[in-house]
């Protein structure tokens, strides 16, 4: 026996099975396709090894991939409650300064309402491995960046129970890959999609999916908070040759498609006609004033179901003037609003 324990400690080291192999080749195809990166318990999970294992094969990576200086290629960082391994970005190899980097911040603020999501995280690790090519004298600059830029956020949507949609989603935009999602209503009523998704959407706190989809046979947003669930399909597919967010947006006011329509606001007080020229509210947007001192806004716009509810949050301010249809819509919407407080 003690021989026996003799030969094995001077046995060579077994070199690693293909098996092993394999699971480290396909670890570096993962994380060039997750920029944001691979969260070990899901790469535990996916590969079906143990969380000891899964550490051995962070340290190969990282004593084999290296840099000309040495500098590992791979990194182990947390992301909220997850660590995750991800590819590192050395210091140095950047021309990025304090002020375009702040300027990035600022921008990423805006995907406050991401927090606790796999977006969200992935835009924090972006964050983090610029910052760190920094010099110490500009990081430094950038200490308080927090609290020099704030996003306010309004009646946004809420993603953090979504993380594994968000990813499939993710996964199958970048690859173009089709899905098959269940989509709920407000009401819960559910409805299957086979779906191309083309464009990920950020809108007024929320995300959408703009995509083909098999059941309408169009392009249609999905509001990403009702997908109940969606799974990867082995098909991929082409975008359309004339498609772009901007060219299926062009007209709408919001993202609800309906008929062109041409409309007629009248803005009853200088206040408003001054918040309003401010603005943006729409690329037909033509502001003329009136001999009596009020402004018409016109514009044309493909569909007015978001068009009304924002005009009733300017009411008593606004008077629509034309189309009739919308004129009595709100008017309808206003009389059931005076019922609630006689």
């Amino acid at each position: 026996m003690k021989r026996r324990r003799a030969d094995r400690k001077t046995k060579a080291p077994r070199k690693p099975s293909y098996g092993a192999a394999g699971r480290l080749a396909r670890i570096v195809f993962e994380l060039m396709r997750r920029p944001w990166g691979w969260s070990l318990r899901a790469l535990e999970n996916e590969l079906r090894i143990s969380e000891r294992t899964a550490q051995r094969y962070v340290r190969v990576l990282q004593r084999e991939l290296v840099d000309e200086r040495e500098r590992p290629l791979v990194e182990v960082a947390r992301q909220g409650d997850k660590r995750v391994l991800r590819l590192a970005v050395q210091g140095g190899g950047t021309d990025a300064n304090a002020y375009e980097i702040a300027s990035l911040y600022f921008s990423l603020s805006v995907l406050a309402f991401l927090e606790g999501t796999v977006l969200r995280e992935g835009v924090e690790g972006v964050w983090d491995r610029l910052q760190r090519a920094l010099s110490p004298k500009q990081r430094a600059r950038l200490a308080n960046a927090q609290l020099k830029f704030y996003t306010v956020p309004y009646a946004t949507k809420e993603y953090r129970s979504l993380d594994e949609e968000l990813d499939t989603i993710l996964r199958c935009l970048i690859d173009q890959h089709k899905i098959r999602v269940d989509y709920r209503g407000l009401l819960g009523e559910g409805k299957i999609h086979t779906f191309e998704p083309y464009t990920l959407v950020t809108y007024r706190g929320g995300l959408y999916l703009f995509g083909y989809s098999d059941l309408y046979r169009k392009i249609i947003p999905l509001a990403v908070e009702r997908i109940a669930k969606v799974e990867k399909l082995d098909e991929t597919f082409d975008y359309p040759r004339d498609y772009t967010p901007a060219k299926y947006t062009d007209g709408l006011f919001g993202i609800i498609e309906g008929p062109k329509t041409y409309v007629e606001l009248l803005l009853l007080n200088a206040q408003t006609a001054a918040f309003l020229k401010a603005r943006r509210i729409h690329p037909t947007q033509r502001f003329k004033e009136r001999r009596d001192g009020k402004t018409v806004l016109s514009m044309t716009v493909r569909g007015t179901t978001e068009l009304a509810n924002w005009i009733m949050s300017l009411t008593p301010w606004v008077e629509v003037l034309h189309p009739p249809s919308l004129r009595r819509e709100v008017a309808k919407r206003l009389a059931d609003a005076a019922k609630l407080y006689p």
